[in-house]
């Protein structure tokens, strides 16, 4: 019997082996799943620094829109505004790719190759794999993205993200909703709603 056992083992640990998922696996499946929708919808919230708000999310493809009750910010894949609710302005920019991840979250899962490794973290999640994408460069204003995923729908729940000051920003996802139909005007400044806010024209 225990010369079975020693001759079989050897074919389960291949076979487990072979079954073995990598962070960059997990990453570029939830990815692909995220990039295959047509449109995404969800709501979360965030903390930082002691404070927190809640917040809807619209995307396709490279565009979206972020609606917070202290800021927004609106990409149609070109333009990106953002409406600061404390000082009542609009910035227009042409943005940076670091920008644009500044704003939306969802946007780490397919800028990760460029500026990120990934690796698995010590900390588990049931029924999900937690991945740590590490900056590459010791440059990156952001130092590491801590992203919870399902291994059932490949959507990601979580964010943990650790600016190169310290600063830690958690944003938890309570819905995404993949395949939701949204409108282009979705992704434009919506001008009707903040009509005596001044648009500061930075491009």
């Amino acid at each position: 019997m225990k010369k079975l056992i020693l001759a079989i083992l050897p074919i389960f640990l291949t076979a487990a082996a072979a079954n073995a998922i990598t962070a960059a696996e997990v990453m570029k499946k939830a990815a692909g799943t995220a990039s295959s929708a047509k449109g995404i919808s969800g709501t979360f919230s965030i903390s930082s620094g002691g404070r927190s708000f809640a917040g809807t999310l619209k995307a396709s493809g490279s565009k979206f829109s972020i609606v917070t009750g202290s800021s927004s910010s609106w990409y149609n894949g070109k333009y990106l505004w953002t409406y600061n609710g404390s000082s009542k302005e609009t910035t227009l920019v042409t943005p940076t790719a670091t920008e644009l991840t500044e704003c939306n979250p969802l946007a780490y899962l397919n800028s990760y190759s460029r500026n990120y490794t990934p690796s698995f973290s010590k900390v588990k999640s049931k029924g999900g794999y937690v991945v740590i994408l590490t900056a590459k460069s010791k440059h990156n204003s952001i130092k590491t993205v801590e992203i919870s995923v399902d291994s059932r729908t490949w959507k990601p729940s979580r964010f943990l993200i650790t600016a190169s000051n310290g600063t830690k920003t958690t944003v938890s996802v309570k819905s995404l909703i993949y395949g939701a139909r949204i409108s282009s005007s979705d992704f434009e400044y919506p001008k009707s709603k903040y009509p005596k806010v001044p648009v500061i024209d930075l491009r």
